[in-house]
């Protein structure tokens, strides 16, 4: 794996190519990722490489993520990199199931996932992300620390199904319950009342759960 400075003349050398070989700078490496350039200093002056940008820009290139990161020949791949795809991994997130929780500070990181997964959950490639659970308020059908993967397509509420909700800047994982036309957030563990919403927001439906034995 090559380094901060490395990654960063490497993707100057693509973009020097794409324009004629001009001379390319920080900012426009942080233009083609789509980060904010303010970010992107702060986050180099803190040797955080920004793997999903980067990856997503060498996606719309074609350029393969092993020769990049790795200087590994795309002939030399046994598996078939187009079975798989890149979703987003907010890694700093924990989502409580049960008294609610939210970090402010939010690292995203790339997750690859099979193509098959996603089409198996029936979940949206363009639209899902990963989260992590706490609390045991969804056992047995969410255990904590579960990767919980959020369709951020799905909004429309249906009885009973699970969704990421937001309430008062607080995060929780809940099956929403809907009585005479009013909204409750139900836990799957009975030790737990259901509560009213009011003011809340649908972030994106759980379509499935990564846990472990």
């Amino acid at each position: 794996m090559q380094n901060y400075n490395e990654i960063l003349e490497k993707l100057k050398d693509i973009l020097s190519q794409e324009l004629d070989n001009k001379k390319v700078y920080n900012k426009d490496i942080a233009a083609a990722l789509e980060i904010n350039y303010d970010n992107f200093r702060k986050s180099k002056s803190r040797g955080s490489i920004p793997y999903y940008e980067i990856m997503s820009f060498l996606a719309k290139r074609n350029i393969s993520i092993n020769w990049f990161f790795f200087n590994q020949l795309p002939e030399s791949l046994i598996e078939n990199i187009s079975n798989y795809i890149l979703i987003r991994y907010q890694s700093n997130i924990n989502v409580s199931t049960g008294g609610g929780s939210f970090n402010t500070y939010i690292d995203t990181k790339p997750l690859v996932i099979d193509k098959q997964l996603l089409d198996h959950i029936n979940s949206n490639y363009t639209y899902t992300e990963v989260i992590r659970s706490i609390g045991d308020s969804m056992e047995p059908d969410i255990p904590g620390e579960s990767l919980i993967f959020i369709d951020k397509s799905d909004t429309y509420i249906k009885d009973k199904n699970i969704y990421l909700i937001n309430t008062n800047d607080t995060l929780y994982i809940k099956r929403i319950k809907i009585k005479d036309d009013t909204y409750y957030m139900s836990s799957t563990n009975s030790i737990y009342n259901d509560i009213k919403l009011d003011e809340f927001e649908v972030i994106g439906r759980v379509k499935g759960i990564l846990s472990k034995i």
